[in-house]
């Protein structure tokens, strides 16, 4: 008879996983944020220069400088994922419910027979 085979396995795999208090989600939006924060300092103030930084960097400094609190304050309190739903949310067309009652559409829709 052959043994079974036994590995130990992480009881912890519903763990929200955080860095700084932020998602993943968080951080890449930051990321892109940041990235934007790049390209304009870069062409639009591509020689001036903040305590001796460049434009395009002390730019991307005060992005992550004021956008991480404001993230962490902003997500305080709300479940999981919860700028990536509200981006999909407004990403996404609005669905309404087919039961409430039309305000535009006020007379009849269809013609009864003569």
């Amino acid at each position: 008879m052959m043994a079974l085979r036994i590995s130990p396995v992480s009881r912890n795999l519903a763990l929200k996983v955080t860095f700084m208090f932020l998602e993943i989600e968080d951080m890449l939006a930051l990321g892109f944020a940041c990235a934007i924060a790049m390209l304009a300092g870069q062409f639009l103030f591509s020689d001036r220069y903040v305590f001796a930084i460049p434009m395009n960097w002390f730019l991307v400094l005060l992005v992550l400088g004021l956008g991480v609190p404001a993230l962490t304050l902003f997500k305080y309190g709300k479940p999981r994922r919860y700028l990536a739903d509200l981006i999909a949310s407004y990403g996404k067309p609005h669905l309404y419910c087919a039961l409430a009652r039309d305000r535009v559409l006020t007379g009849k829709y269809l013609k009864e027979s003569e």
